[in-house]
């Protein structure tokens, strides 16, 4: 920042502007107002910071508007009343004057009051008295509130009222972002608010930490865990899913009309933790790490599968089969000796714990063909390795009819029996 450009040119508005040439001898006062303005220029060249602060008063006494500028008649008239008027304000109990705080008007009556008040005849005049005013709008309790309603629809309303419109901004911003299953945190509501305080013409507020909380509180917001990864895909085509649904259910009505309930069946893989733990845990505040315990580090990232089958008749159908998981994908003669294998049960392994085409082939021959009779009705999901077609011709199932219907992608929450009722 150059000093002396900001002097030359402070010279020139003053010599241009102002119409002064110096053809008086400098007074004492003049050299120390001098000094003076040289400190602070001095100051301002050394500040590296600087703070612009803005004081916005309620005081309207000096309002052009006011009605103290009104016709004579006016006036005689204002006169004669004003004891009285003094009077009754005197006596407003507290409360009374709390009702008729400014934030309590909306500014489409603030609006409304205006307009009705500032309304001129022909030549220019106000039509309207302030006895007139009042006598319609009784609410108002004196006419300084006219000029203040007038000052306030210029400034776009009172600060509360600002606050109030951040706030829905805010909160319609947070429900389309829930409709489209976005990752929302605290830091996304304070970016939404400096975008709202531009809109509403307040840019001196901040979202502070306790205004998000208080938010969050008003709104019934809550952080919770994931508990369902979706893509974006998903979100933005859900009529696609839902004729994915329809589509299914007129499948599964007009195939499953030629089997009986006791021969319609569903089945599903589900995946069991070996090990449940929570996420969050009560300790005492101030800590930097909190530790929880559990039995073993690799239980926690490690599981095994289940399948259950059920039958339209909501009966559980044949043995339930298990997968559980093993390095070398078969089971040491340790693991065997120990292994407790119920009578309703099939157990099986593989080092992943989850089930490939092969294992899915040996749930069909061992958990499925040997309770059925001739034709069985099968639904299941789309999980690949029990897509495959060859699993189910009737030359692999031994001369048994089995047809199965898919379970069309992202549907199971709703078309899938055992997710619906049974795996929750």
């Amino acid at each position: 920042m150059n000093v002396s450009n900001i002097v030359n040119r402070l010279s020139d508005l003053v010599r241009k502007n102002l119409g002064l040439t110096s053809s008086s001898p400098t007074s004492q006062k003049e050299c120390e107002f001098a000094e003076n303005l040289y400190e602070t220029i001095k100051s301002v060249k050394s500040a590296t910071t600087y703070r612009y602060s803005e004081e916005t008063t309620l005081d309207v006494d000096n309002d052009p508007f006011d009605y103290s500028s009104s016709s004579d008649e006016e006036e005689g008239h204002h006169d004669n009343n004003s004891e009285s008027e003094e009077e009754v304000d005197g006596e407003e109990s507290k409360s009374e004057k709390d009702k008729r705080h400014l934030a309590n008007y909306s500014l489409d009556f603030m609006q409304e009051v205006v307009d009705y008040a500032d309304e001129k005849d022909k030549n220019g005049k106000r039509r309207r008295s302030w006895k007139t005013v009042r006598h319609r709008y009784k609410s108002v309790p004196n006419q300084s509130y006219v000029s203040r309603f007038r000052t306030y629809l210029q400034q776009h309303g009172t600060k509360r009222q600002k606050t109030n419109d951040i706030d829905e901004i805010v909160f319609k911003k947070f429900l389309q972002a829930l409709e489209q299953a976005l990752l929302l945190h605290d830091v996304d509501l304070q970016r939404w608010v400096l975008k709202a305080v531009k809109e509403v013409h307040l840019e001196a507020f901040h979202p502070s930490h306790g205004w998000v909380n208080n938010f969050k509180v008003r709104h019934h917001v809550v952080s919770r865990r994931i508990t369902n990864v979706v893509t974006c895909h998903e979100i933005e085509n859900p009529d696609e899913i839902l004729k994915t649904e329809n589509d299914y259910r007129e499948n599964f009505f007009k195939s499953s009309s030629h089997y009986r309930p006791s021969q319609i069946f569903n089945t599903d893989q589900v995946g069991v933790e070996r090990q449940l733990y929570s996420n969050r845990t009560l300790t005492m505040e101030g800590g930097k790490k909190v530790f929880g315990t559990v039995r073993s580090k690799n239980a926690m990232t490690h599981s095994y599968t289940l399948q259950p089958t059920i039958s339209l008749e909501d009966k559980l159908f044949g043995p339930m089969y298990l997968c559980l998981q093993e390095p070398k994908g078969r089971m040491g003669e340790l693991v065997k000796t120990g292994l407790f294998e119920p009578r309703n049960m099939v157990i099986t392994c593989s080092s992943s714990g989850k089930l490939a085409s092969s294992l899915v082939r040996y749930w069909r021959d061992n958990c499925l063909l040997p309770f059925v009779g001739n034709k069985c009705f099968l639904l299941s999901d789309s999980w690949s390795s029990q897509g495959d077609e060859d699993l189910y011709t009737k030359e692999g199932c031994g001369g048994k009819k089995v047809q199965r219907l898919e379970i069309s992608p992202k549907t199971t929450s709703d078309w899938q029996p055992l997710d619906c009722y049974t795996n929750r």
